[in-house]
C-alpha cells in the first residue's frame, strides 16, 4: 500500500521523521520517503499559506498515486471540553477511524472524533470559535484539512485527519494574531519582538503548540504502524 501524509512543516510530525528516516525525493515539492512493515510512505511539507498548500498537495496526489492519505497538523478547539494535546479524529471511512482511534488509546493519548472545519483565515477569539461552532457543527477548526479531504475524495482515496489541538475554546489570540490573513511565522514574530505585553502570551501558545506536536506525532506514528 502507498500511504501519503501531509503536514504543513516536518516539526508537527517529528516523531514519525525520527522513527523513519525519510529521505528527501523532491526538493521543489517537499516530498519525502521511506517504507514501513512493507508500506511505501510519502510525505509531502505542504507549508503554511493555504493557497500554495492546495496547489503542493495537488500536485503530490496526481503524482504519488495514493491508496490512502493520512492528514496531520494543529487545530483549534470549538467545544470547551477539547484541551490543549487532544487529537482530533475525522474521516468518512469508519475503519480509519477505528484505527487512529485504537491507536490513541493504547497510547494513552487523549482524543475525540469528530467533524472538522477547515477555514481561510485564523479565527482568533472565543466569541468567533462559538460561532463557528455553531454554524458549523464542527469541534474544532483548522486551516487545510476539509481541503485535501475534497482532492483525496475527487480522486477515490481514502483520507484520514488528525490533528492536536495547540489552542482551546477559551484563548483570544487577536494580541499576536490580529490583522494577519495567514500564518506567517516571520511576520509574527517581528510583531511580538516589537509589543512586550504580548510576549507571556506567545511563550504560552508556543509551549500549547508543541504539546500538541509531541502527541501528534506520537499519535501518527502509532496510527500508520497499525495500519493494514
Amino acid at each position: 500500500m502507498k500511504i501519503g501524509l501531509v503536514a504543513e512543516v516536518k516539526w508537527e510530525v517529528r516523531e514519525v521523521c525520527r522513527q523513519l528516516k525519510l529521505r528527501l525525493l523532491d526538493a521543489h515539492d517537499e516530498i519525502w520517503g521511506a517504507e514501513l512493515n512493507g508500506h511505501v510512505i510519502r510525505l509531502c511539507l505542504s507549508g503554511m499559506v493555504p493557497a500554495m498548500s492546495k496547489e503542493r498537495v495537488d500536485r503530490f496526489l496526481d503524482s504519488q498515486k495514493l491508496d490512502l492519505m493520512l492528514c496531520s497538523g494543529l487545530a483549534g478547539a470549538l467545544l470547551a471540553n477539547i484541551k490543549i494535546g487532544d487529537i482530533i479524529v475525522q474521516s468518512t471511512d469508519h475503519s480509519l477511524v477505528n484505527t487512529a482511534e485504537s491507536a490513541l488509546t493504547e497510547r494513552g493519548i487523549p482524543f475525540h472524533s469528530g467533524p472538522l472545519v477547515t477555514v481561510a483565515s485564523p479565527v482568533l477569539t472565543p466569541e468567533a470559535r462559538r460561532e463557528l461552532a455553531a454554524k458549523s457543527g464542527a469541534i474544532a477548526v483548522d486551516m487545510e484539512s476539509q481541503t485535501i479531504a475534497g482532492l483525496c475524495r475527487d480522486r477515490g482515496i481514502p483520507c484520514l485527519a488528525m490533528k492536536g489541538v495547540s489552542d482551546d475554546l477559551a484563548d483570544d489570540l487577536s494580541p499576536i494574531l490580529g490583522g494577519f490573513e495567514i500564518i506567517n511565522i516571520p511576520r509574527i514574530a517581528l510583531g511580538v519582538m516589537t509589543k512586550p505585553w504580548t510576549w507571556p502570551l506567545a511563550a504560552r501558545l508556543a509551549r500549547h503548540s508543541y504539546i500538541a506536536a509531541d502527541r501528534l506525532g506520537k499519535g501518527v506514528w502509532a496510527t500508520l504502524t497499525r495500519l493494514k
